[in-house]
């Protein structure tokens, strides 16, 4: 055993491990072991921990009686988050009296212990088999991400078990229910329309009302079994057949019922047994109960009370529910995709499938809402002479809008009417479809199935495929997190590109089909830093009047932003008036009454791009005052001394902001 000499032969080789910079310094020695301390933070280290106590370290339950913890640890343990070594004990957790350890460089605390809660459960069809949780299942692979990380979850109350995948974090079911809903996913045939009975819990709305688009069979099936109250049931019924008769889409249907459901909950809880009994004081009582308000609920319940009190179901107050009553709603600013996110995917779109790589290049250029690119027909194509145009019906504002292509886009809509047409022939009139076995791990959709039902709100084929393709090539945004995606930013994003590019408001409301600029300028266009420095940069550093002060940009008219080519002067110069060159800020219905004079106006606006130019006037001001001097021309002399004195002003604070 080679023995060292620590005295002599140790030259501060150590780092700190808590600072990472200065070099440790041998202290002294106490208890065999030799502490070294860091002279920029301060640290104290040991360098070794006693083996009788690391025991009991080891221990599931640390005895703090034995173990002196501010003398005996001296920062051994290693971070397991961050794998940084000296943890900082930091106290002991009281409920279930473990220490606990504090790491200070990522700031985790860690307990000494961990408790892994095995519970077994029997299979609830096959006694014989017994599960448990928390303890991952050998064989059993994802078949989201492939990963071999599946845990049981629980059993639910079907006797279905769920697993859990810990990789993406995505459950799995042991078997599917057979409901009509699954039985259609699976299933290329629609679900087969129940006829119209008033006495039954279980309404199919197409039965009501036949005008219904194939977005709505997703939410054509609605259950009244909820509502136990047949007093309030009743009413809720004539309601729901109120707005399926009125043409209302069969989620927002389904979304009144919802809210009518809350409420019946809450009347039997209370006892309520008639509409008589339901006053404002009951509603305040009813939303201080609630978990969560929002305007679903609330207008969901309003709109069945105005509605029942109108056609003489019941009487309500209409003053029952309150605009006070609506949680303040908050409608941000648009939150586009960024071109650093946009850009990556386009170069990378030949990754996907042609189908959906088309779904991106529709929707992105004309900007549709995703529901408007599922029910896209196919005859949307219109060919006027040399131009395109697209022509699609808009549900949500039921109208036709319609905007001019280029025959770049009109090929891939050619190209994708070439491609349902080959599937099907004339038998799917919409110009997308649906699929089947999408993946989450691989962009190229190896095994993607065409199948004629419309884009699916839940399991959009567009949205998994550009995630995977996000998570495939590690797409991040401008502050290295990985990008997000969801089909509705498309829109805001090609907005706020034709408004970046230059396109007046009025062309970019038209294009996205909107009754008001607010619209568009509020929620669809998004100013860019990059904008703002490009647009009125140039004008903030040339904020500089005629006395070389400073001027904020809020005094000025709104037309010097606007329109700033407006106020702009540049005005040559003769052998008497002087060269004018920056910005007038005026605004422009007001009159001038210094023409000519404007280094002396208080209105004038210098610009720093003009410096060499101010200078040059300025000395050709002094050469023609010290030539009216000798003339004896004290009017000139004034006059350009005046100017000479301004500008050397301007030209001061221009260099100084330079």
């Amino acid at each position: 055993m080679i023995e060292i000499d620590w005295k002599n032969d140790y030259c501060n080789d150590f780092v700190c491990y808590k600072c990472q910079q200065a070099k440790l310094k041998l202290g002294r020695f106490e208890k065999g072991k030799k502490l070294f301390y860091c002279p920029q933070c301060q640290r104290k280290v040991s360098s070794s921990i006693n083996l009788n106590r690391r025991s009991l370290y080891l221990e599931s339950r640390l005895v703090d009686e034995e173990i002196d913890w501010s003398k005996d640890y001296n920062g051994e343990f290693i971070c397991p988050d961050c794998q940084t070594l000296g943890m900082i004990a930091w106290g002991v957790k009281k409920p279930n009296n473990k220490r606990q350890f504090r790491c200070p460089a990522c700031r985790n605390v860690e307990q000494e212990s961990c408790q892994i809660r095995l519970k077994a459960i029997p299979d609830p069809t096959t006694p014989e088999i017994t599960w448990y949780t928390n303890h991952r299942i050998k064989g059993f692979v994802c078949p989201e991400c492939q990963a071999e990380n599946m845990y049981l979850a629980h059993v639910d109350k079907h006797n279905k078990i769920r697993f859990l995948c810990r990789t993406c974090r995505k459950h799995q079911y042991n078997s599917i229910g057979l409901t009509r809903s699954n039985i259609s996913y699976f299933n290329d045939n629609p679900i087969k329309m129940l006829p119209f009975n008033w006495e039954e819990d279980q309404w199919d709305l197409r039965s009501i009302n036949p005008n219904f688009d194939q977005r709505d069979k997703s939410y054509c099936i609605l259950n009244f079994a909820e509502i136990e109250a047949n007093w309030f049931k009743t009413e809720a019924k004539k309601y729901i057949q109120h707005l399926c008769k009125a043409g209302n889409a069969f989620g927002t249907i389904g979304l009144h019922l919802s809210a009518l459901r809350f409420f019946a909950r809450y009347l039997k809880q209370t006892g309520i047994t008639s509409f008589e009994q339901i006053n404002r004081s009951l509603i305040l009582d009813y939303l201080a109960q609630l978990e969560i308000v929002n305007k679903q609920k609330l207008g969901g319940l309003r709109n069945f009370f105005m509605v029942g009190t109108v056609k003489g179901w019941f009487n309500i107050d209409q003053d029952i529910i309150r605009d006070e009553d609506y949680p303040r709603r908050r409608r941000g600013n648009p939150d586009p995709l960024s071109d650093v996110v946009r850009e990556q995917i386009e170069q990378n779109l030949h990754r996907l499938p042609d189908p959906i790589a088309r779904m991106w290049l529709i929707s992105f250029f004309a900007a549709m809402r995703p529901s408007e690119l599922a029910l896209l027909k196919q005859d949307c194509l219109i060919q006027e002479g040399q131009h395109w145009k697209l022509v699609w019906q808009r549900k949500k504002t039921n109208d036709y809008h319609q905007i001019p292509i280029s025959r770049t886009i009109a090929k891939v809509v050619q190209q994708q009417q070439e491609y349902i047409k080959d599937l099907w022939g004339n038998e799917w009139d919409y110009l997308f479809c649906h699929y089947h076995e999408l993946s989450a791990t691989e962009p190229s959709q190896p095994n993607l199935k065409p199948i004629k039902k419309v884009l699916s709100q839940s399991f959009n084929p567009l949205i998994i495929s550009i995630r995977t393709l996000i998570k495939d090539l590690d797409i991040r945004d401008e502050n290295g997190q990985l990008a997000k995606f969801q089909h509705k930013l498309l829109r805001p994003t090609r907005l706020t590109q034709l408004f970046e590019q230059g396109h007046d408001l009025a062309v970019i409301s038209a294009w996205a089909g909107h009754k008001h600029f607010a619209t568009t300028s509020t929620y669809y266009t998004k100013v860019s830093c990059d904008l703002i420095e490009q647009e009125a940069g140039h004008i903030q550093r040339a904020l500089v009047n005629s006395e070389g002060h400073r001027v904020p940009y809020e005094s000025f008219p709104k037309s010097f932003w606007e329109k700033p080519q407006a106020h702009k002067l540049e005005l040559s110069g003769t052998h008497i008036n002087t060269p004018i060159y920056g910005y007038c800020g005026l605004d422009l219905d007001q009159d001038c009454h210094k023409f000519r004079a404007c280094y002396t106006c208080g209105n004038f606006v210098a610009t720093p791009e003009k410096l060499p130019q101010y200078i040059k006037t300025r000395d050709e001001l002094r050469g023609k005052q010290s030539k009216a001097l000798a003339a004896g021309q004290d009017v000139l002399v004034e006059q350009f001394a005046r100017q000479a004195d301004q500008l050397d002003k301007i030209i001061a604070s221009l260099q100084e902001v330079a």
